[in-house]
């Protein structure tokens, strides 16, 4: 049997308050956040129908070590990915082919399937490292070109959306081919000081020098792991107050377009997949939910740059 895959992030929102993390047990950051003292991934496993097995990952080796022959529910809930590279593109691919049953490697198309796949990305935007922040978008995009290839318009929706922005900013009047981590062709009309293109609102970028913002044109801003300079001093930048866009592309699309409210989403998303009390739709022409041809849903949440 094909799966039902479910993986995200935000593990501490499963679990009760102040109960210890299975990888961070010593960190307070880290502990469960639910007031209601509920264990969601308990519930979760209560849920399922007596003769299926369920299983719960947190890990990658756990999720690669799965023997997907011998399991009807997965869910997977990792923390933020500590990578020293966006690896999106190649977790997007295991994934979709977990999903329908298949191994990732020489994967070239999938068929349909009942699976609802949530994947959960993006952490280069927190530290204000304009670099990596924009090789993860480039990722993402990458993610979803994969995402497409392996599964058909016909019958896959795929949602591209995000829960917030960043204070990310691209400023300075910068000219068509000037490099997009280099200097804006403009000085501070205040200080007399060159910038980058990128800033960020608030974060660890805030650096003054005997007394003064640092002039940057005498550090190494195209290295990798730059902080780009922030208006505010913070141990993290925030997250930005603007209104997030989502795309949608295969069957019932169309209900998904420009900005909706976020619990909107999921709603859409059950309508298009014939779940829920929903269904009326599902039976056009005399047919009934279960002889449509389902498909899979692939949400992809970008966390960092909207």
């Amino acid at each position: 049997p094909i799966p039902q895959v479910i993986l995200g992030g935000g593990r501490k929102y499963m679990f009760p308050k102040n109960a210890s993390d299975v990888e961070y047990p010593h960190e307070d950051k880290h502990r469960g956040t639910r007031l209601d003292r509920r264990n969601l991934i308990q519930a979760w496993h209560s849920a399922k129908p007596p003769g299926k097995v369920a299983k719960y990952v947190w890990h990658r080796r756990e999720l690669l070590a799965l023997n997907l022959s011998r399991i009807d529910f997965l869910l997977g809930e990792s923390w933020h990915l500590r990578v020293p590279q966006p690896q999106l593109a190649a977790l997007g691919e295991a994934l979709v082919s977990l999903s329908h049953g298949a191994g990732a490697a020489g994967v070239t198309s999938c068929p349909p399937s009942q699976s609802t796949l949530a994947l959960c990305s993006g952490v280069a935007g927190m530290p204000p490292k304009m670099l990596q922040a924009l090789h993860e978008a480039v990722e993402l995009d990458r993610a979803i070109g994969l995402a497409s290839n392996l599964t058909s318009a016909q019958d896959t929706l795929s949602v591209v959306t995000a829960d917030h922005s960043h204070v990310f900013t691209f400023g300075g009047y910068t000219p068509r081919g000037n490099p997009i981590f280099g200097l804006a062709p403009m000085q501070s009309d205040v200080d007399r000081k060159p910038f980058t293109s990128i800033l960020y609102g608030n974060g660890p970028g805030y650096k003054i020098v005997a007394g003064e913002r640092e002039n940057v044109s005498a550090v190494d801003f195209a290295h990798a792991n730059y902080q780009a300079q922030s208006a505010v001093p913070l141990r993290q930048e925030t997250h930005g107050g603007e209104d997030v866009a989502v795309f949608a592309r295969g069957p019932m699309a169309h209900l998904l377009h420009g900005v909706h409210e976020q619990n909107y989403i999921p709603h859409a998303m059950a309508y298009a997949a014939c779940i829920g009390s929903n269904r009326g739709h599902c039976n056009a022409a005399g047919r009934n939910a279960a002889s449509l041809s389902p498909f899979l849903t692939l949400l992809l949440l970008l966390l960092l740059l909207c």
